[in-house]
């Protein structure tokens, strides 16, 4: 025969039981949910990463050998061995004596999120562009003559979605 005070009291162990379990729950799916609200952007940092590795795809050691481009005017992620992703839009300018040779590739209308943000009040961060543009001095080599110029890269990364 069994106690009956003893099964009552065990009864109400278990309700504060089953509280404190539940409050515990609570606490770690309101945890959960704050680092799960906050959204990442990472898109400049992708477009610092992708431009130091163009830099060093263009001019290797500071000399642009406008030669090795030939053929590859529109294909400048491919040449420099970066799968081609709809995200990147990839721009280089490559100034001598004031001739401009122009090598790209990617989507040139990416920006048009960037366009959406500016004219609008509210901002839409997961459509915000990461975008990179730098300058660095070069030798030029052009059928064989070297020549000091400077090259521009521009770099937009877009959104994943």
């Amino acid at each position: 025969m069994k106690n009956k005070k003893a099964v009552a009291g065990e009864g109400i162990l278990m309700i504060y039981r089953l509280i404190i379990i539940s409050f515990i729950a609570l606490i770690i799916l309101g945890l959960a949910a704050v680092f799960y609200d906050y959204y990442i952007n990472v898109r400049d940092a992708e477009a610092i990463i992708l431009t130091k590795h163009i830099v060093n795809c263009v001019a290797p050691e500071g000399v642009v050998d406008l030669e090795r481009f030939e053929g590859y005017e529109n294909k400048l992620l491919d040449f420099c061995g970066i799968k081609n992703n709809d995200r990147f839009y990839v721009n280089v300018k490559i100034f001598m004596n004031n001739k401009v040779k122009e090598l790209e590739q990617g989507d040139a209308g990416i920006g048009w999120a960037e366009n959406i943000n500016e004219k609008s009040k509210t901002k839409f961060k997961k459509y915000e562009i990461g975008n990179y543009n730098s300058y660095y001095p070069a030798v030029i080599k052009n059928n064989s003559e070297l020549v000091n110029g400077n090259f521009s890269v521009n770099v937009l990364v877009g959104p994943e979605f």
